[in-house]
C-alpha cells in the first residue's frame, strides 16, 4: 500500500486561493500516478481541510458554514472527490478547525457536496470517502493524527465530538483565538472569555459520558484497539492545567519547537501502547503545528520515525509518502512544487532507508 498524508489547508472564507490551485494540481498528479497495477493507494488529510472556525460571514450552524465554504473552494472540493471517484481511498481526520466533521449529519452533507462537485455520486463515493474521529491506524504502516491534542491551547477532554466554534467545548486556544479577531485589541478582552473555558476545560477532565463511552468502543472495534488501549491514548493528551502553564511558559520564551517535541514524546507513548496490542507501527505522522519536521525516534530499540506535515495554507505544500514494500516501509518527507506540476523531494529532509517492520 502506499500512502500519501497533508495537512492543514483551511479552506475557509476566501475564494481562489493559491493553496486551491496547488491542490487541484496535486490531485490530478496523484490520480494519474494511482494506476491500479501499483496496488491500493490512500490520500489521508490530516486535519483542518477546512476552517470552520473562521467561517464565511452570516454562517450561524456548521452545515451552513460547510455550505458557505463549499462555494468558495467548489473546484479543491471537487479534485478531491474525483480522486475517491478513481479508485484512492481518501480519509480525512478532523483537527481543531473542522472538528464539526465528527458529526455524522456533517460528514453527510461534505460528501453530497464533494459528489456533487465531483459528477458523481455521495452513494458511489461512500466506500472511499471517510471521516476518521481522532486518529488513523493503518496496520504495520502508519499511526495518523492532527497532533492538536499535544497542543495544551488546543487539546480537548473528548476528541471524539464537536469541539469547534458552536461547541461549549471549546478549548481555551478557540476562545482566544475567535475573541481576538472579534475586533482591535480583543486578545485582551478574550481573557474573559478565556478563564471561565479553561475552568469548563477542567471540570470535563477525565470525564467519560455515554455517549462518549459509545464512540471508544466503535472506533476501538474498527482500529483493532482494546477499550483499555484507546483510554490509554486518550491519557497522552495535555489538556491538564499543568501542561497549559508549560505551553505558555514555553510560548513565552520563545520555543518554537515544544509542540513539535509533545508530539515526539507521544509518538513513542503511542508506540508502546500500540505494541502491547501486536499493532505497532513505524511511522508517524501529525500537523496542526504548521512547521515541517522529520525526526528518528529511538522507542526501547525500536527505530520509528516522526513527521510534521506542515500547513499547505501555508504555501509549504509537504507532504509524507509512506511506501508498504515486502522488505519494509519506506517513508519519505517531500515537497509539491505546483509551478512546474512536478514533484521534487526536499534534499535533507527525507528518509529514503527502509524502516523495518514490527
Amino acid at each position: 500500500m502506499k500512502a500519501v498524508v497533508l495537512s492543514d489547508l483551511h479552506l475557509g472564507a476566501t475564494a481562489g486561493t493559491a493553496t486551491d490551485d496547488a491542490f487541484v494540481s496535486f490531485l490530478v498528479w496523484l490520480v494519474e500516478r494511482a494506476h491500479p497495477e501499483t496496488g491500493p493507494w490512500r490520500l489521508v488529510v490530516l486535519g483542518d481541510l477546512l476552517d470552520l472556525l473562521h467561517p464565511p460571514a452570516g454562517a450561524h450552524d456548521p452545515l451552513a458554514a460547510l455550505d458557505a465554504v463549499a462555494v468558495r473552494h467548489r473546484p479543491a472540493l471537487a479534485a478531491l472527490g474525483a480522486a475517491a471517484a478513481h479508485g484512492i481511498v481518501v480519509d480525512l481526520i478532523p483537527g481543531n478547525h473542522d472538528s464539526e466533521l465528527l458529526d455524522p449529519d456533517v460528514q453527510e452533507r461534505l460528501r453530497v457536496i464533494v459528489a456533487d462537485a465531483a459528477g458523481t455520486s455521495a452513494a458511489l463515493l461512500r466506500p472511499k470517502f471517510r471521516v476518521r474521529p481522532w486518529f488513523l491506524l493503518v496496520p504495520g504502516l502508519l499511526y495518523a493524527e492532527h497532533g492538536s491534542q499535544y497542543h495544551a491551547l488546543n487539546a480537548v477532554a473528548d476528541p471524539l465530538a464537536p469541539f469547534g466554534r458552536w461547541s461549549r467545548r471549546l478549548p481555551p486556544g478557540a476562545v482566544l483565538d475567535l475573541c481576538g479577531q472579534a475586533e482591535h485589541g480583543g486578545r485582551a478582552r478574550a481573557l474573559s472569555g478565556l478563564v471561565p473555558a479553561m475552568l469548563r476545560a477542567h471540570a470535563r477532565r477525565g470525564r467519560t459520558d455515554v455517549a462518549t463511552a459509545a464512540a471508544r468502543e466503535s472506533l476501538a472495534q474498527e482500529a483493532g484497539l482494546s477499550p483499555d488501549a484507546l483510554a490509554g491514548l486518550r491519557g497522552l493528551a495535555d489538556d491538564s492545567s499543568v501542561a497549559l502553564l508549560r505551553n505558555a511558559g514555553a510560548a513565552v520564551l520563545g520555543r518554537r519547537g515544544h509542540v513539535e517535541l509533545r508530539q515526539q514524546q507521544a509518538a513513542v507513548a503511542v508506540h508502546k501502547i500500540l505494541a502491547r496490542e501486536g499493532q505497532a507501527v513505524p511511522v508517524y505522522i501529525f500537523g496542526h503545528t504548521h512547521r515541517v519536521g522529520q525526526r528518528a525516534l529511538d522507542a526501547g530499540g525500536a527505530r520509528l520515525l516522526w513527521f510534521n506535515a506542515g500547513a499547505w495554507a501555508d504555501g509549504s505544500y509537504s507532504f509524507v509518502e509512506v511506501d508498504g514494500r515486502v522488505d519494509g516501509v519506506v517513508a519519505r518527507l517531500c515537497h509539491w512544487d505546483p509551478g512546474t506540476a512536478t514533484r521534487e523531494r526536499s534534499a535533507g529532509n527525507r528518509s529514503a532507508d527502509p524502516v523495518a517492520t514490527p
